[in-house]
């Protein structure tokens, strides 16, 4: 006992340095959050498969089946169903995403922009717009945002809150679409339509893509005009089509972004100019998921739109 001890004590009582016991047989009340299962069930149900988010956490198929065995037994209750080919998840894993999609997404976020893959955006893009439109004015974005990386693929296909394994999927929202569930659609270009064909080129004959068999109809509800009585020829894309019209084989109706180079250059006319339609072009992400690099293609978009 100190001097100092002495003197604060009671008469009779004596002083003890604080001492802290532990028992290492009791467990803690908490247990641990099983933080890399939690990881591997966000990232399945973020991407709609056990697949994509292997790819996506540079981990095995197996592994991500494991952590996800194990989440289920800490949980006490499976969260996916189905055949071993078809497994969906469970009301109960519908609940719990929803519960934790928002902290993961505030994690990515905070790392964002401080690694090259928090730098990197994956879009996915329709093909003929990709290749006409938004591929021509990348090096624009790239000189911009020169620590952004943007990943492109094409696709077509339908939307849902898997975006196919991308971060930004570009596709078409008409006036009177509601956006997927779990998805928010920011729209940044208009849509407008116009016959075009090139000069001395064949405008007696419709050209037509079987990616849009409704082009000719919705032109002529728009404008009154009628069809050209020749044709059609048929392509299966919007790009073959083009380039079609292009050679001077016949006349198309497309939508301008895709042809307005082309328009400019002189190499394409569009004798009644162009209508729009009601629908526009949209960058779709998912619900709460907006890093920094995303929001910085999105701007840029948005401003390319306008131009």
């Amino acid at each position: 006992m100190t001097q100092g001890n002495a003197r604060l004590a009671a008469p009779g009582l004596t002083t003890y340095p604080t001492v802290f016991v532990s028992f290492p047989h009791m467990k803690p009340s908490v247990p641990p959050l099983p933080l890399k299962a939690l990881q591997a069930f966000e990232a399945t149900m973020r991407l709609g498969g056990m697949g994509r988010a292997a790819e996506r956490l540079g981990v095995t198929h197996g592994a991500v089946s494991r952590q996800i065995g194990l989440l289920q037994q800490a949980l006490g209750h499976p969260l996916f169903e189905g055949p071993r080919n078809a497994r969906r998840p469970t009301a109960e894993a519908e609940r719990l995403w929803g519960e934790i999609a928002p902290a993961f997404a505030a994690l990515e976020q905070a790392v964002a922009g401080r690694t090259r893959a928090g730098r990197r955006v994956r879009v996915s893009c329709l093909s003929t717009l990709a290749a006409r439109w938004l591929i021509p004015r990348l090096p624009d974005f790239a000189v911009a945002h020169p620590g952004v990386v943007v990943e492109l693929t094409e696709s077509y296909a339908a939307l849902d809150r898997t975006l196919g394994g991308a971060d930004l999927a570009i596709r078409m929202l008409a006036s009177d679409t509601a956006c997927p569930e779990g998805l928010e659609a920011v729209p940044f270009m208009d849509n407008s339509i116009g016959m075009v064909v090139a000069p001395g080129g064949a405008p007696d004959v419709r050209l037509l893509s079987r990616s849009h068999p409704s082009a000719w109809t919705d032109w002529t509800a728009l404008t009154g005009r009628s069809a050209p009585a020749g044709g059609p020829i048929e392509f299966d894309h919007q790009q073959t089509m083009i380039e079609a019209a292009l050679a001077g084989l016949g006349a198309a109706v497309s939508q301008r972004p895709l042809i307005e180079a082309d328009v400019a250059a002189g190499r394409l006319v569009a004798p009644h100019g162009f209508v729009g339609d009601g629908a526009a072009f949209a960058a779709f992400h998912r619900r709460g998921e907006a890093a920094a690099p995303m929001r910085r293609l999105l701007l840029w978009l948005q401003a390319q739109g306008r131009a």
